[in-house]
């Protein structure tokens, strides 16, 4: 019975919270079209492609027995996508537009013993594996044996091959960073409380610890949750987003969320007044997202900055995500991240649940 009347309050309590955020319309932005837009924006300047190729223009105008050999090698590239031009300022144009990630022109009476010229855009991330892509086909006709294997590393030590970029890196890197930003904007719940006097009433009436924990808890765990799913589902259909293993995709997620939520019932006992969570709250988010990886790839960092990225949870998050997208990672192999990240969050909520009644009875 008393269990009963526990969960009847804690669901109503949430049930008036979710009401509240449909009808707060920068809230409901904050949750979805601000991270949806970030993704659109950040993964067409991160070349925009959903999977390990990239878009090549291809002006032959040698029409050689060599010519054809080089547009056939490229062609049967597993990362390259092939598209003819007849025109050699067309193909210089969309370059430039970011319609093609290279544009390549054959000049005519080549037999592979001439320089090729090969447009490429230095905001593109992708040039220089575009570039040893071509040279390892050029080289291999030359010694006429198989293509070389020229696979590309980073300073700090990270993956090889294809870079993780475009859709399939914005989606999760929001994904991460929006759901931490929404954690440190909802410790508003907990400063309203307490600001209003309600705080010190939840706690005269009697109510054990994990009641009122879970009250505090469960508004923001629902929005987080219709965030994340929103998030995946917009990158699965708007984007073309694969996010691998099911199993693994739940896990990881719910490690996010739970990670969220521990970030609310910390930092609403650390912030001390309502503008101070709207203010800073945001900030500290992005500072965390961008020591984990959340705003550029932390192949491409230092390796002592890649050492200390391990003390944001957004790392670990991301190395799981990344996984499941481009390696097809399994539920195995991705478990320690997803045990760090619940690592974190225990910790985190654990030292906001010690803080939480000494806070709210001020």
């Amino acid at each position: 019975m008393r269990l009963s009347h526990s969960l009847n309050v804690i669901f109503g309590a949430a049930a008036v919270s979710g009401a509240g955020v449909r009808r707060n319309r920068g809230r409901l932005a904050l949750l979805f079209l601000m991270p949806t837009l970030i993704m659109a924006l950040v993964g067409f300047a991160m070349g925009g492609y959903t999977s390990a190729s990239f878009e090549v223009g291809l002006l032959d105008r040698a029409n050689t027995r060599e010519s054809r050999a080089l547009a056939a090698a490229l062609v049967s590239n597993e990362h390259f996508q092939i598209r003819d031009y007849s025109d050699e300022q067309r193909l210089k144009i969309a370059v430039f537009r970011g319609r093609m990630n290279a544009g390549l022109v054959i000049p005519p009476g080549w037999h592979g013993d001439q320089n090729l010229d090969v447009y490429l855009s230095t905001a593109n991330a992708g040039a220089g594996i575009m570039r040893a892509g071509i040279n390892t086909e050029l080289s291999r006709m030359a010694s006429g044996g198989p293509p070389l294997d020229v696979p590309v590393r980073y300073p700090g030590g990270g993956h090889a091959g294809v870079p993780r970029l475009g859709f399939g890196y914005t989606a999760p890197a929001n994904l991460v960073l929006f759901v931490m930003v929404t954690g440190f904007v909802s410790a508003l719940t907990i400063l309203q409380l307490r600001e209003n006097g309600i705080s010190r009433r939840l706690l005269a009436a009697p109510r054990r610890t994990w009641e009122l924990v879970a009250m505090l808890a469960i508004a923001p765990a629902q929005q987080m949750i219709a965030q994340t799913v929103f998030m995946i589902l917009a990158a699965r259909f708007f984007f073309g987003i694969h996010w691998g293993n099911t199993l693994g995709l739940v896990l990881i997620t719910a490690a996010v969320t739970s990670l969220g939520v521990a970030i609310v019932l910390l930092m609403g006992t650390v912030f001390r007044t309502q503008q101070q969570a709207t203010a800073l709250g945001p900030w500290i988010a992005v500072s965390l997202g961008m020591l984990g990886g959340c705003m550029w790839p932390l192949e491409v960092v230092p390796p002592f900055m890649k050492i200390v990225a391990r003390l944001s949870p957004a790392s670990w998050a991301m190395d799981a995500y990344l996984g499941l997208i481009f390696d097809h990672a399994t539920l195995s192999e991705i478990a320690p991240d997803i045990a760090m990240v619940f690592a974190f969050a225990a910790i985190i909520a654990t030292a906001g649940i010690v803080r939480l009644r000494p806070q709210l009875s001020r």
